[in-house]
């Protein structure tokens, strides 16, 4: 949200001018003007997920985890330009 104020001090308009995208999908990212494009993280699965492996066995084998995030598009972000 700090980007976008900082791009309205500075003249710059959001997405016309920049596109912005953020982390997380905090509650307030759809409330900011223009709503914020984000990627929304599985919180709960990732301190499930990391709870599991913190206190599996020190011997165990390396184990590599991946969990799916989510593209949420909002106002933030314009659609790409074409090259001329």
């Amino acid at each position: 949200m700090g980007v976008l104020a900082c791009l309205r001090d500075h003249g710059l308009r959001v997405p016309e001018d920049v596109s912005v995208a953020g982390f997380d999908d905090l509650p307030v990212a759809r409330d900011v003007t223009p709503a914020l494009t984000t990627i929304r993280v599985p919180m709960v699965e990732m301190g499930r997920q990391s709870m599991r492996l913190a206190l599996r066995d020190s011997n165990a084998p390396y184990e590599l985890v991946r969990l799916e995030t989510d593209l949420v598009v909002r106002q933030s972000v314009a659609a790409p330009k074409n090259p001329t």
